[in-house]
Formats: structure tokens, C-alpha cells, sequence
């Protein structure tokens, strides 16, 4: 959370307004008090976007239809006012992270939190059910965990069942791919099977980490929604019947939600989430109460888990999610020449941006010439990371590096300042040679860390200017890379993991994830894979001349291999005499065992590597 601006109102409706959840292209949400004291999410529209009256009517009668939802396992809009200059609604402020950020974070939940998670979606889709509506839009963002269960969020593109032609009419696809039903894909009619197949599509991915459509491109997703049978073996044997059930392509043969409910009571198991999930929960309502009583800052609470070492700001991004509201998705948003840029917007890059970064070009005069003038070229090392020199107006030679690959280290910690809403993490308030870095809030998980190096002086300035500068650029124009179409640096490497053979590997796995790279640890190891831009494993001119093995019909250079630790490199496509694309996989074990690490990490790599395009 931060305060509220100059720009913010104080008040909107009888809502006092006390802090700034997120900030978005479309508007912004902000956090309310009412006057008997409850917390509310206001969310305000942007003026530019609300000149036609077919918007507001349309935003009329979505809050109309979402008032009616009121159960205990929803949030519900309790307040609106479509005339205003500009447009809001509040509804009930749910403390809580959204179980798309804890499943990232903290990997795939056990069997009691799957039970807890089932029980409280059931028990939402009664609730949204029983007024006639389809929620159309059910995914892991639209959820946020609270102690007693799940709150599912966000009925902004719901429609009344019984009135679902104009919406098919236009044939607009309206939903999440990943999470789409079959008839929701094909624009046909939905029911309340549609949401049924959502749940089962959540539940999935909660058990495993991952849609069990994902797929490296929109089409590919909508193709395995239509036409594959979802992979849920890596779903716990207590529950994946009832997904199964749920994913079934008929909707008359999925479950009903009254089902839904009787089969998640039949499992074995406590309904609870796991303790650092109920840490994170306590965490948000803490930096609620402060906002609400007056004590809060705007620096991040600071929390007693020491393997974390940053509290986001936003406390629920599916809060933030829901200000993206369908009505406004479905109409012609703002008019030509009405647009307005955000003094400070947050950054939002795609999925496909974040992969095709040129990080070269982040480094050039154009962006952080501020800091004086380039000394030669800026030179690559890989597909993520970039360096160059610049010298400053007093003649002193300063490098400066960029690398989005790798996540902050432990002992980063919050300085205070923030970038486009982002805390700046460092180690060192003063060192020669200096560190500055800031995580993404939205999108594929990023690290941007910059380093400057100034012998005899201070470089954490430099590296503080410098990534303020790559993140303004960013914001408004990210320079991007062509790649050729079967480049394996557009691929997603966590789409390509077979869970459930990692799993038996590595133990039960968290999953980590970077713009070009995955990897999956747990108690007994972790098993990573990174699609990348590197020197040849062929070229003999280092003088290091590596065994190969053939896997999957693959030459795949063998670059470590000992009892218990294993690394794989795979040339994919040549781009110099020097450089290739590659994949480079490693497998680690922390517990002893008869094969050695070799054997496993080719058990592991051999489907990976019959998925992906040929050489």
C-alpha cells in the first residue's frame, strides 16, 4: 500500500479514503473506511475512459448484477456511483493474497489446503449460482485466502444465465484461456457448468503449479481446452477424481457445485492452509489495520519469516485484477485524443515482452545517457544479462551492468525509496561497487538489478539513477528483441516440466521462476532449466572439451557430472561461430543415493527435449 497522492481524492461516496492498493491502465484502487469503521476497496475508473454513455449504462447494470451476490465465501459490492465524473464501486475489503501469488511463491498446496480451497469455491458458486449469474471469469487471481477459506472476487464480466444472447451475439471471447470452459472458448451459451470447469482448472493448477492446458502461446491454450485431455497426474490421488470430474468437456457430466461440496467433505484431511500461507494472511491484515488506524508508513511491514525478506505493498493482486471489469473490456474504451499517461504508472509488461527484452538496448545513451557518456559497445553475456561503461562529467570511468535473470540475494533488503511502485532492495547504503534491484508486481515473475562499479567512489547512486531510468523505459516503451519463430527464448521452460516425474526426483517442489528460466526445489533437491543465449558447449577454443550423450536424439554436452550433482548442456540453434541458443538443465540431490545425479537429470531432460522444436 502506498498514501494517497495530491492527485487522489479524500472521499468518494460517505467512503473515507486512506491508501492506494494499485494503480492500473484502467483506473486505480484505492483502500476506504465506511463510517461504521469497515474497510472497503474502492475502485475509481479514469475520466478518459467514461465519455460514452453506453459505458456507464453498462457499468450500471454490472454492479446491479453483482450486488445480488452476498455470500460468505465472496466479496460483494456494497456501494457504486455510475454518475460520478468518475465512476466507482466499493466492495468488501478482503486482507488477504491472492492464491495466484502464494502458489508462485510457495509452490503447489497439500491435500488440506486443496480440501479448504474446494469447500469455500463450492460453497461461492451456490452463492453466485442462486442469482442467476455465471462468473465467467473464475481463475487463481480472482481468489484471495483468508483463514475461514477462499473469497472468490470480481464478477465484473458476470451475466445473468438468463440473458446470455446479446453477449454471444458479438462473439467475443471473454475470460481467462487457461481457465475458459470448452462452450466459453466457442462462444456458445454458458451455464453454470462453465464455472464448475473453472474450479477444476484452479484446483488443478493449486495441486501442480501450472494450468492443465499451459501452452507456450494463447492459441495453443485454447486448442487444450477444446481438445486435449488435461495431464493431472501430479494431482494428489485424494482429489484428482474431482478434478477430472470438473475438467470433463461435456458440461452435463461435470459436477454440480451442491457435488462439489459433498466430495471435498469425503476428503481425508484437515481443511487448513499451509503455516507460511496463514503467515502471509496475518501479514496483510496487520498492514490493513495500520492503513485503518492511522499508524501505517508507506515502508513494507517487516515480518519474522526469515526466508522472506520483502512484504508486497499490494496486498491482492486479484484486488487490483478486479478493477479490470468486463463492461469495460466489452465497449469502446475512451476516444481519440482523450488518453492521459500516468505521472508514475506501474510496471505492466506481457509475457512476451518480458521474454523478448533487449537488455543491450537498456544500457544505451537513449535511456541512462544521464550518466554521462558510453565508453565503447555494451557487451552481452546472456540472453538476460548486459554491461557497459559510461563515463560522468567529472571523467571518471563507471561500468554499469543489467541482469534480469537471477532473483535479488538473501541479504537484499528494502531502502526505503521505490521506483513505479516497486520497494528498491540493496545490500549496502555506500560501496564501490553497488547493487540496486527491484522486483515486478505483475506479470512473468522479474528481478531488474543493476550494478554500478566505481573504484575509489560511491556506486550506489549511479546504480539507483541508472535503474530508475531502465524502468521509465519500461514503462512507456520497451525495446524489444526479434527473434526467429521457433527461438526457444520465446518458450515458457516451465510449460515443458513433468511434474510428477521432478516431484519424485526433487521431493515434494516449490517452484521458481525467471523470464527464460524454471526450476522446481524441494527437500530431497531441485531440478532446473533455463533456455539461453551462451558460448557453444562445441567450441573447442576455450581448450575444455566436453563429453556428449544422446538424449531424445539430441547431442547433449555433459558440463558436470558427480554422485550428486549433474549438468546438461543442448545446443538448439547456432547464431554465431561463438554463441548459441541453448538449454542448460541441472539436477542437484541432497540426499544419497544408489544412481548417480546423471541418470536422473536424463530421465528428467528426455521429455522436455522430445516437446520442443527440432534443432
Amino acid at each position: 500500500m502506498q498514501p494517497l497522492s495530491p492527485r487522489d481524492p479524500i472521499r468518494l461516496g460517505r467512503y473515507r479514503l486512506l491508501s492506494v492498493l494499485g494503480r492500473g491502465g484502467m483506473g486505480q484502487v484505492l483502500l476506504g473506511q465506511a463510517p461504521d469503521g469497515r474497510l472497503v476497496a474502492v475502485k475509481q475508473i479514469h475520466q478518459q475512459f467514461t465519455g460514452s454513455p453506453e459505458f456507464r449504462a453498462r457499468f450500471r447494470r454490472e454492479v446491479s448484477a453483482s450486488q445480488q451476490v452476498t455470500g460468505a465465501y465472496t466479496a460483494g459490492v456494497l456501494d457504486h456511483d455510475a454518475d460520478s465524473e468518475t465512476p466507482w464501486l466499493a466492495s468488501e475489503y478482503i486482507a488477504g493474497p491472492a492464491l495466484q501469488d502464494m502458489i508462485i511463491e510457495f509452490g503447489p498446496l497439500p491435500v488440506s489446503g486443496l480440501k479448504l480451497l474446494t469447500t469455500g469455491l463450492a460453497m461461492a458458486l451456490l452463492e453466485i449460482h442462486r442469482t442467476g449469474l455465471v462468473h465467467r471469469d473464475l481463475t487463481p487471481s480472482n481468489v484471495l485466502l483468508t483463514n475461514e477459506g477462499p473469497r472468490v472476487i470480481d464478477f465484473g464480466i458476470a451475466r445473468a444465465v438468463e440473458d446470455d444472447a446479446t453477449l454471444t451475439a458479438t462473439g467475443a471471447v471473454i475470460g481467462s484461456p487457461a481457465y475458459m470452459s470448452p462452450e466459453q472458448a466457442e462462444c456458445q451459451p454458458l451455464t453454470t457448468a462453465s464455472d464448475v470447469f473453472a474450479v477444476g482448472a484452479i484446483l488443478a493448477m493449486a495441486a501442480t503449479g501450472s494450468s492443465p492446458f499451459a501452452a507456450v502461446a494463447t492459441p495453443q491454450v485454447l486448442y487444450n481446452v477444446l481438445y486435449s485431455t488435461p495431464d493431472t497426474t501430479g494431482v494428489p490421488a485424494p482429489v484428482r477424481p474431482l478434478v477430472d470430474a470438473c475438467l470433463a468437456k461435456n458440461p452435463a457430466e461435470r459436477p454440480t457445485p451442491e457435488q462439489l461440496l459433498d466430495a471435498a467433505d469425503r476428503i481425508e484431511a484437515e481443511p487448513v492452509w499451509p503455516v507460511r500461507i496463514r503467515r502471509r494472511i496475518a501479514e496483510c491484515q496487520t498492514e490493513a489495520a495500520a492503513w485503518a488506524n492511522g499508524t501505517a508508513s508507506a515502508a513494507p511491514v517487516e515480518t519474522s519469516d526469515p526466508d522472506r525478506k520483502l512484504v508486497r505493498l499490494a496486498l491482492a493482486a486479484g484486488v487490483v485484477a478486479a478493477l479490470v471489469l468486463g463492461c469495460i473490456a466489452l465497449v469502446g474504451i475512451g476516444r481519440d485524443g482523450t488518453a492521459i499517461a500516468m505521472d508514475d504508472p506501474p510496471l505492466a509488461l506481457t509475457d512476451d515482452e518480458t521474454r523478448r527484452l533487449d537488455i543491450c538496448a537498456l544500457l544505451t545513451p537513449q535511456v541512462i545517457g544521464e550518466l554521462g557518456t558510453q565508453v565503447g559497445d555494451s557487451e552481452a553475456y546472456l540472453s538476460s544479462d548486459c554491461r557497459t561503461d559510461y563515463r560522468d562529467a567529472t571523467g571518471r570511468t563507471v561500468g554499469i551492468s543489467l541482469e534480469t535473470g537471477v532473483p535479488p540475494d538473501d541479504s537484499d533488503q528494502p531502502l526505503g525509496p521505490t521506483i513505479n511502485w516497486m520497494p528498491v532492495l540493496g545490500r549496502y547504503r555506500q560501496a564501490a561497487l553497488c547493487q540496486r534491484s527491484v522486483r515486478t508486481q505483475s506479470g512473468l515473475p522479474m528481478v531488474l538489478s543493476v550494478s554500478a562499479t566505481l573504484p575509489g567512489g560511491d556506486g550506489c547512486p549511479v546504480a539507483e539513477r541508472a535503474l530508475a531510468a531502465i524502468v521509465r523505459r519500461l514503462s512507456v516503451n520497451p525495446p524489444l528483441r526479434d527473434y526467429e519463430a521457433n527461438s526457444i527464448l520465446l518458450l515458457d521452460p516451465c510449460a515443458f516440466f513433468d511434474v510428477t516425474a521432478v516431484r519424485s526426483a526433487v521431493g515434494d517442489p516449490v517452484r521458481s521462476r525467471t523470464p527464460h528460466g524454471c526450476a522446481l526445489t524441494g527437500r530431497d533437491g531441485y531440478f532446473s532449466l533455463d533456455f539461453t543465449e551462451w558460448i557453444r558447449p562445441d567450441d573447442v577454443r576455450s581448450g575444455k572439451v566436453r563429453p556428449t550423450r544422446t538424449i531424445a536424439d539430441r547431442t547433449v554436452h555433459v558440463e558436470r557430472n558427480d554422485a550428486d550433482a549433474c549438468e546438461f548442456q543442448v545446443m538448439t540453434k547456432p547464431i554465431s561461430d561463438e554463441r548459441a541458443e541453448q538449454i542448460q538443465a541441472r539436477f542437484v540431490r541432497r540426499v544419497s543415493a544408489p544412481t548417480v545425479a546423471c541418470a536422473v537429470a536424463t530421465t528428467l531432460l528426455e521429455p522436455i527435449l522430445e516437446q520442443l522444436p527440432p534443432s
